[in-house]
């Protein structure tokens, strides 16, 4: 990950002027969105000041933002007139793409890359898919996590990780497939799960793929695996739901925010459209860009 320290406007730094003025990402030269968070105020007396908005502007591709408040002057000689002027202003570049191929990565940078960029999961290795959806589970089911193997390349039988209790015993059998496609998920590996579960004789498992869903034949395999004679119970966890789960995780940390920014406040974009705080900082703001930056 490339990290750029922040730009205080008023230090003197005149690198991102040009892009300010053009209102374009100086790391991507693209065209940055707006938004706008109103602050409560209270009737201005002749000649005083108060802030009053919050502008951010954010590159859709990079993350680069420029953050900026407003205040609103009465002005003396002028009752009932105001005016707008810029209060303060700061740039802070975080370049968004990292290095998925690093096998160090901490799996809190990689959730957050993947929260804003749900379609890199197709670059993740085996390995990191297999983290990923280890660190997700725990937080989710609590419990501890055992691998099987040190290498998720490995042959594992068909499970990959067991959710155990803390006294040892074991919750859940979860198998992980990463796919490098969005073709859905089909019913044969999970076929070979439900198996897996059966000779290892657990009774609850997890199966997830990182596909966007599963066939309709696959879906069917969790009320055959009920009605079976082993009365299995068996979760299935498509790349939609465990985009669900990813962003309920980062929704509960402590959002990376600048200042004068809180989690919940909304911020409401050139059509109207509100965003809370948190997500027009930590989430993927494509959703509200209506663009065609979205890969598939």
């Amino acid at each position: 990950m490339i990290n750029y320290d922040h730009v205080d406007l008023d230090a003197g730094a005149m690198f991102f002027s040009n892009a300010l003025r053009e209102r374009i990402c100086p790391c991507c030269s693209i065209g940055l969105l707006a938004f706008e968070h109103e602050l409560p105020t209270q009737p201005l007396k002749p000649g005083h000041v108060q802030l009053r908005w919050l502008t951010a502007e954010i590159c859709p591709s990079c993350g680069w933002w420029h953050f900026r408040q407003d205040s609103e002057v009465s002005l003396p000689n002028y009752p009932g007139k105001v005016s707008r002027a810029t209060w303060w202003e700061l740039t802070h570049a975080l370049q968004s793409e990292i290095d998925l191929g690093e096998t160090t990565l901490p799996i809190e940078t990689l959730q957050r890359h993947l929260v804003k960029r749900w379609e890199d999961r197709t670059l993740l290795s085996a390995q990191q898919a297999e983290d990923l959806v280890a660190s997700l589970l725990q937080e989710h089911h609590g419990g501890q996590v055992v691998r099987l193997s040190a290498n998720a390349n490995s042959a594992d039988g068909g499970i990959d990780l067991y959710l155990v209790a803390e006294g040892g015993a074991i919750r859940r059998a979860v198998q992980v497939k990463r796919r490098i496609t969005s073709k859905a998920e089909s019913v044969k590996e999970v076929r070979n799960f439900v198996g897996a579960m059966v000779l290892e004789r657990v009774d609850h498992g997890v199966f997830v793929t990182t596909a966007s869903n599963f066939t309709r034949v696959a879906q069917a395999m969790t009320a055959k695996a009920a009605g079976a004679k082993h009365k299995l119970q068996l979760d299935l966890v498509d790349g939609d739901r465990l985009l669900e789960m990813l962003r309920k995780s980062n929704g509960e940390k402590p959002a990376l925010l600048p200042p004068q920014v809180k989690p919940d406040q909304e911020w409401r974009d050139a059509r109207g459209q509100i965003i809370s705080g948190h997500d027009l900082f930590n989430g993927d703001i494509r959703e509200w860009a209506g663009t065609a930056l979205r890969r598939p």
